[in-house]
């Protein structure tokens, strides 16, 4: 949406063009106008309405009637009443009232006996409600540690140094596969491998392919190649600063209704530094929004 304010703009108006704003995110499809005047079927008078949200549902027009108000201090049962008259008046199949100074808990108790839905924008944009919104985030990093087998039931000699896993591994063509711990690396960063918490034993490192190794007298063998994996999981939970949202909050529910976020950047280091070790995700005293999961990566090729 275009910037419409500027200096000479009073308050009041720069939050409907807040809520309008945030109105037409939430709502791409729907015919959202400003500052527009409706016949009172009551009254019969012009009811002013600062934010109306109309969208077409078959051969219907449902209706929606959004009023802002800047007070300094939170709105009280009066106001609900109020504003449910007009909603009434205009015949509006829905009501909601915005205030960034909240409203007073009779208020809240009135408004949901009345079915109107009570807000406060939340937007980081620059202007006077301007917030500072982070989302608690919890962290689940993971780890592997590696163990080689190797078993063998050809009737050839076998002479084994002891890291094996770093011999030559080729095909039954005689192409090179590169090493056991190269290609163990390389599965385990591509996420092929097993990656749940705990012990995973007898991995195979090469699947169904048959594989050969140097048997130590110039000539190729067989063998069946494997990883045992031992995952190492770290929890964090912390706040994750969101650099672009504009939404409302709803005050009956503490939800908040947005389309879409930009979240800033996320440093591992920074995480196991600053952030709480969970060690139980059952005890956390409030609920994340979403979860992360990274993988200690062996770089191999890189």
């Amino acid at each position: 949406m275009t910037d419409m304010t500027s200096d000479q703009t009073p308050e009041w108006k720069k939050l409907e063009y807040l809520v309008v704003s945030i109105q037409k995110q939430l709502s791409p499809d729907a015919s959202v106008q400003h500052n527009v005047m409706l016949d009172g079927i009551d009254s019969e008078t012009k009811r002013q309405i600062d934010v109306l949200v109309e969208q077409n549902v078959g051969q219907y027009t449902i209706r929606i009637v959004i009023d802002c108000k800047d007070y300094s201090k939170p709105v009280d049962v009066k106001g609900i009443e109020e504003f449910q008259g007009l909603v009434q008046d205009v015949r509006a199949h829905k009501g909601a009232l915005v205030c960034p100074s909240g409203f007073t808990k009779a208020a809240l108790k009135r408004a949901k006996k009345l079915q109107i839905d009570l807000y406060r924008p939340v937007s980081t944009g620059k202007h006077k409600w301007q917030a500072k919104v982070t989302a608690p985030v919890l962290c689940d990093f993971r780890s592997s540690y590696m163990s080689f087998g190797i078993r063998c039931s050809a009737p050839k000699p076998l002479t084994l140094p002891q890291d094996f896993y770093n011999l030559s591994v080729q095909d039954e063509d005689g192409c090179v596969l590169g090493t056991a711990l190269a290609a163990a690396q390389s599965k385990w960063d591509e996420g092929i491998f097993p990656s749940d918490p705990g012990e995973h034993e007898h991995v195979s490192i090469f699947g169904d392919t048959k594989v050969f190794i140097d048997n130590g007298y110039n000539d190729t063998i067989e063998v069946d190649l494997t990883v045992g994996l031992y995952v190492k999981q770290i929890l964090y939970i912390g706040h994750l600063p969101i650099d672009d949202l504009s939404g409302l909050q709803d005050e009956h529910t503490g939800a908040l209704v947005t389309n879409a976020f930009t979240t800033g950047g996320l440093n591992p280091e920074e995480v196991a530094r600053t952030w709480k070790q969970v060690e139980d995700v059952d005890s956390l005293e409030f609920q994340p929004v979403f979860k992360l999961t990274g993988y200690d990566c062996y770089g191999v090729g890189t």
